[in-house]
């Protein structure tokens, strides 16, 4: 398989750097934060009922309740799309339920080009560049400790590349030599 898969939590530049692999590789460019809502409707999500659960219980609230269609979501586009770079979002892999996490690693188990993007090794560090690279709201700080120092993409992922200190342009070459 040709795919390129990149992971890693929010504002790390996997959008970013997909679509320069993209265009370096000719490969088409599939964001699953463009196409997942379109999945989940297929096996009943109801954005007003999201929308209730984010003014009740915030941004884990909304996270808890799209882990309902992850997996699904995560079959789905890798179903109909092949032969791409994809930017799979800052969460859509992380999970706490284990019927949920098993079927994204037997979704993603045949594919060899899975990059983690993190900022550096260390998780406090990296938690600061994504703080003062994206104005964060402080309700938010929290969730997003939980995605940086969640194990699942370092589960998942067959290579990592540190972005920290690093042109766009960089990181994308790395990702090439590392993914050939």
């Amino acid at each position: 398989m040709k795919e390129i898969i990149l992971l890693g939590p929010i504002a790390v530049g996997k959008t970013t750097t997909a679509k320069l692999l993209s265009k370096k590789l000719n490969k088409p460019f599939v964001s699953i934060d463009d196409l997942r809502f379109d999945y989940y409707k297929e096996i009943g999500y109801d954005h007003d009922h999201m929308v209730q659960i984010h003014e009740k219980a915030g941004i884990f609230g909304v996270f808890q309740y799209g882990k309902i269609f992850d997996s699904h979501s995560i079959e789905r586009i890798l179903e109909d799309h092949s032969d791409c770079v994809f930017d799979f979002g800052g969460g859509n892999i992380v999970s706490s339920f284990s019927f949920d996490s098993e079927r994204i690693i037997k979704a993603l188990a045949p594919y060899k080009n899975i990059v983690l993007m993190l900022p550096c090794d260390d998780k406090e560090e990296s938690l600061e560049f994504i703080f003062n690279r994206r104005d964060v709201k402080e309700s938010d700080k929290e969730f997003i400790r939980y995605l940086v120092f969640n194990h699942a993409n370092e589960k998942i992922a067959n290579h990592t590349v540190y972005v920290k200190g690093k042109t766009p342009e960089e990181v994308c070459n790395e990702i090439i030599s590392i993914t050939q």
